[in-house]
């Protein structure tokens, strides 16, 4: 575990946006990344934070060194991934998307993981919200990702899920944040 993590919100135009970004590709694209991935996951996660209902929290030690970041935004009929995620699930498990806050991000840096940063991020992050469910997916050999999501409640609701494409099967999971 890590003492003294501060974790404060972000939001658009924030001081740290591109240190959130450089760490958004080091974990999802890996040290090899380009200057034009480097764009492309700044201006998203930019474009994000004016999402209806944005939480956006980022974590840093006591020198001010970003240690990771989460966030994500209400789930609205018409919005890219909702309807990729709709697409992909049955009536039934559609009632997942009905209230739901879209958990989109969560990377630390790859110094500290496994100190409890991610944790406090996740818990942080879902105890600010005031919606029924969230709803999240993650790639299916991701096991680090899912053993600390199914640890803190959450559930599958789809495996080999070819949200984006078949090259790319996603699990779908979410969390029932009020019952």
């Amino acid at each position: 575990m890590i003492n003294n993590i501060m974790i404060k919100q972000f939001g658009k135009k924030d001081e740290d946006l591109h240190r959130i970004a450089a760490l958004y590709c080091k974990t999802f694209i890996g040290g090899t990344y380009t200057s034009q991935d480097f764009e492309s996951a700044a201006n998203n996660i930019n474009k994000h934070t004016s999402y209806e209902g944005f939480k956006g929290l980022k974590a840093k030690d006591e020198n001010g060194t970003l240690l990771g970041f989460t966030y994500g935004y209400t789930s609205l009929p018409g919005q890219f991934y909702r309807e990729k995620l709709a697409a992909q699930l049955s009536d039934q498990q559609i009632e997942w998307l009905i209230d739901c806050f879209e958990f989109v991000e969560l990377a630390v840096d790859a110094n500290v993981r496994r100190m409890g940063v991610g944790r406090k991020l996740h818990d942080r992050l879902l105890s600010e919200i005031d919606h029924n469910t969230s709803v999240l997916t993650t790639p299916i050999e991701n096991n680090p990702a899912i053993n600390l999501y199914i640890s803190k409640g959450w559930e599958v609701i789809k495996e080999n899920a070819a949200v984006i494409s078949t090259d790319d099967v996603q699990v779908i999971m979410g969390k029932r944040i009020y019952q």
